[in-house]
């Protein structure tokens, strides 16, 4: 089975450098490196991780066209290739609209906004004098002095309905966000699959990437518990309403969204369930973990990528984990 690495940007640059040598070790196939505002910076990081592992491939997601303009992220995706070459991942995408909101950054026209993006990005990295006025981005003849030595594969983020079409029709990828239920990421496909036909593909010429929140404990309270915060911090974003429907469980969104605006996360977990953490992530045992792992393969992702909570010895355990089901 391929199976990635995710960090979340929470914890620091050293405790994400040792996960991320261990998992090169390990076999893993890449690592995405969240780009949550106000936390670690995902660009910086990617650059650390390239710097310090051997083999395993690196993304920052998402990329968003509203914090970071075509050019800087052409400057940004060029020059980590060029230092490890053939191992860089692009993953454009809106972003987190609370994040963005609580910054002062607009978003608006998020689907012209990200084929817009994706349009430049591709042009730029080719190495093309780009003339582009659109309803989001005019470029004026720019021109990259160097480009990447290999086609950099685009990953795009989506959760909803049209992102998701989009993501099928002009991306390599597509990447599902943490906390997707098994349902959703089925419903995904749906959307995933229009959008690669209108591009002239089929579904299995998509690769369908997805982050799955992981905490493994010998007790299971434990893990339960660590994957509570970060789905709270998620999950207070309007547009998991329909993810969150079809995990079977439920979550006051508004009263969940207030708490984690005040950074209150002893109230904001007592709105996420047991079972909603066991609906939208992995938990318990090792053992346990490898077994969920599966719903969410079989759910229709071609690449999970595990997302590590709790403490560091706690993240070690998910990432040793991946010893087992690597292939």
């Amino acid at each position: 089975m391929r199976v990635g690495l995710c960090f979340d940007g929470f914890y620091s640059i050293q405790e994400m450098i040792e996960l991320a040598q261990l998992a090169d070790e390990i076999g893993m196939e890449s690592i995405w490196m969240s780009d949550h505002l106000c936390f670690r910076d995902s660009l910086t990081t990617s650059m650390a991780l390239l710097a310090l592992t051997k083999k395993i491939k690196v993304a920052a997601a998402p990329m968003s066209p509203y914090s970071r303009t075509p050019i800087i992220s052409a400057m940004s995706i060029a020059t980590m290739d060029e230092f490890a070459p053939g191992r860089v991942i692009a993953s454009p995408g809106t972003g987190n609209a609370a994040a963005l909101k609580e910054a002062g950054i607009e978003s608006p026209h998020p689907l012209q906004a990200m084929r817009e993006f994706v349009d430049i990005l591709r042009r730029l990295l080719k190495g093309e004098t780009v003339n582009f006025q659109g309803k989001i981005f005019q470029l004026n003849g720019a021109k990259m002095g160097f480009v990447p030595s290999t086609p950099i594969k685009m990953y795009l983020t989506a959760v909803r309905s049209r992102m998701l079409q989009l993501g099928g029709e002009i991306g390599e990828g597509v990447l599902l966000s943490a906390g997707c239920a098994p349902g959703y990421i089925q419903k995904c496909l749906g959307d995933i699959e229009k959008g690669a036909q209108k591009g002239g593909k089929t579904l299995n010429g998509v690769d369908v990437a997805g982050f799955v929140t992981a905490s493994a404990a010998d007790d299971p309270r434990e893990a339960i518990e660590a994957n509570k915060m970060f789905l709270a911090y998620i999950f207070r974003n309007a547009h998991h309403a329909e993810n969150i429907r079809l995990g079977g469980g439920s979550v006051d969104q508004e009263a969940l969204a207030a708490a984690v605006s005040k950074r209150d996360w002893k109230a904001a977990k007592k709105f996420i369930s047991d079972d909603v953490v066991f609906a939208h992530s992995v938990a318990g045992t090792p053992a346990d973990c490898r077994k969920q792992l599966e719903a969410f393969t079989k759910g229709g992702l071609d690449l999970p990528i595990v997302l590590p909570m709790g403490t560091q010895e706690a993240r070690k355990r998910v990432v040793r984990m991946a010893r087992e089901i690597v292939g």
